[in-house]
């Protein structure tokens, strides 16, 4: 909606406004769009109503969500997250050398300070 209105030379909220009725507070809140919005902005935009209604945010989540379920099922997602945690793993032992390695190097600075 907003590229739409972008093409008008619109405000998004203008655009909410002018084409669908919505102002104030809820009016950027699209999940829950009433049917006559979705007739109305389905007659602006040539996309059908269950199309549209297929584009709300808890829709795309479930579907993304059912992707990746089904992609870390299968052999090359098993692996994938296997290299991925394996990197996660050598990152975190390389981070605590670091820390270990600086508090070394401080301990012995202090050591120098209190010794003088």
């Amino acid at each position: 909606m907003r590229r739409i209105a972008q093409a008008y030379g619109v405000s998004y909220d203008a655009f909410l406004k002018h084409a669908l009725g919505r102002t104030g507070r809820g009016a950027r809140d699209l999940d829950d769009i009433t049917d006559t919005e979705l007739t109305r902005l389905s007659a602006g935009t040539g996309v059908s109503v269950e199309r549209l209604r297929e584009m709300n945010a808890a829709t795309m989540m479930r579907r993304v969500n059912e992707q990746i379920q089904g992609w870390l099922l299968s052999d090359s997602g098993r692996e994938a997250l296997e290299e991925l945690r394996a990197t996660l793993g050598r990152m975190a032992r390389r981070r605590e050398a670091y820390a270990t390695a600086d508090a070394g190097r401080l301990a012995r600075q202090n050591w120098d300070l209190y010794r003088a």
